[in-house]
């Protein structure tokens, strides 16, 4: 076999290396495209795999997420609401507390002053529908000191006063009867130590009110001030609560004013009354 000579022998080196470099340079070119395809393949598969898997987890989560946290505001809002309730009938009794004192103490001041009333508790037995806000029967009569004309109370306020008397139950006329001549002398309270003189007039049953004519028309008139008996009329005692001014109105074809009134008493449920009953007073002997 014949030898190659060294002319040979490089030559085929060179030869050798060339096509090592051809070959080198064309993977590195054909790579690319396989890159660019594997890069593209990774991008596809990574959004199927957030469209089709990672976002409806996510949406399903926050979907359950935004139940729970609707429930726990629901049951918040609830609870936030009964505590509003519970704070407006704590202020209401509060408010009846307060209200109650002062009308213990005006009658008790009124008692110790002139000892002349005393109250005598008694029970509703009959209310009936057809006269229901005219008149009711009580379980007390004159065999327990009740006469006509004598006024009655509720817990809240003045009621009416006794139309007719049994032996042993009375009749008791309302505030709220349409009768014309059911008239009550009371005062409005225009400051702690001031008052205007007013006749209570008829109940208003559209404005579920006692409309009043004021008698001292000097007197400047709001909403909220307190109306107690007057004791002026003879037949019911002085301190007894009518009620609040709730609206003042100008008459606009007469001078003067229309007050009405709203009763502190409730006429539609009350089980318990008062009897204000006259004490006899012991007259002093004179020599």
């Amino acid at each position: 076999m014949r030898r190659l000579s060294v002319f040979q022998k490089v030559l085929l080196i060179a030869i050798t290396i060339g096509l090592s470099i051809v070959v080198v340079f064309g993977f590195l070119r054909t790579s690319k495209p396989i890159a660019m395809l594997s890069n593209a393949s990774y991008g596809f598969f990574s959004m199927v795999r957030f469209s089709l898997i990672e976002q409806p987890i996510r949406s399903v989560t926050g979907f359950f997420d935004d139940i729970i946290r609707f429930y726990e505001l629901r049951d918040e809002n609830d609870r936030l609401k009964q505590d509003l309730d519970m704070l407006a009938l704590y202020k209401a009794e509060l408010e009846e507390a307060y209200r109650q004192i002062a009308a213990l103490k005006e009658l008790s001041s009124v008692k110790l002053a002139s000892n002349e009333f005393e109250l005598l508790p008694a029970t509703v037995m009959v209310r009936s529908y057809d006269v229901f806000n005219s008149a009711l029967t009580i379980n007390v009569g004159s065999n327990d000191g009740v006469e006509v004309d004598m006024a009655v109370s509720s817990s809240k306020g003045l009621i009416g006063k006794v139309s007719e008397v049994y032996s042993n139950s009375s009749v008791v006329r309302l505030l709220t009867t349409e009768r014309s001549n059911h008239k009550v002398a009371v005062r409005i309270q225009t400051s702690p130590s001031t008052t205007a003189e007013a006749i209570l007039e008829r109940y208003d049953r559209n404005q579920e009110a006692f409309v009043l004519t004021l008698l001292d028309t000097g007197s400047t008139i709001l909403p909220e001030m307190t109306v107690i008996t007057s004791g002026l009329g003879g037949v019911y005692p002085s301190g007894l609560l009518v009620g609040k001014v709730s609206e003042v109105q100008e008459l606009t074809n007469a001078i003067g004013l229309r007050i009405l009134v709203k009763p502190s008493a409730s006429f539609y449920q009350f089980d318990y009354v008062f009897v204000v009953k006259r004490a006899i007073v012991a007259q002093e002997e004179t020599p």
